[in-house]
């Protein structure tokens, strides 16, 4: 098992508001969590590499490896930023859950003038959604 070392660090209360804020709104466990998931990621950009999560993605998207309408639907609004797609792009399975989606609590989508547009909460969503079909596919 690798060790570790606690670092002491410091951060600004407006800063520690919206770090605690996003720990609320479940996008991370803990302050630590979201802490080390930033280092991480900023350390892989500093020597140049693309993010597990970025790779993979795209590897899924260009594969077509998904197998949830919801999850295909929420992914490709994220992945192609297509925030302000027409519902009548979509098939009628789509169309569906599209639906589905305006009236989920979690207010996933909203309609804009006529488009469909990916909430915060939904883009939050569609994170983990992706997350987690990354992390299954490094299991394999």
């Amino acid at each position: 098992m690798a060790t570790t070392e606690t670092i002491p660090t410091k951060f600004p209360e407006q800063e520690v508001r919206i770090m605690d804020n996003l720990v609320q709104r479940g996008i991370f466990i803990s302050r630590s969590d979201l802490i080390r998931s930033a280092t991480r990621e900023k350390m892989k950009e500093s020597i140049g590499l693309k993010s597990d999560l970025d790779l993979l993605t795209k590897q899924m998207k260009n594969e077509g490896d998904f197998n949830s309408i919801e999850g295909k639907i929420l992914s490709l609004m994220f992945l192609e930023q297509k925030n302000l797609a027409k519902e009548s792009n979509f098939n009628k399975a789509e169309q569906k859950v599209i639906r589905k989606f305006l009236r989920h609590p979690f207010k996933i989508l909203k309609k804009v003038k006529g488009m469909l547009v990916l909430t915060e909460n939904g883009q939050s969503i569609a994170r983990g959604y992706l997350k987690g079909l990354t992390h299954a596919k490094t299991l394999f």
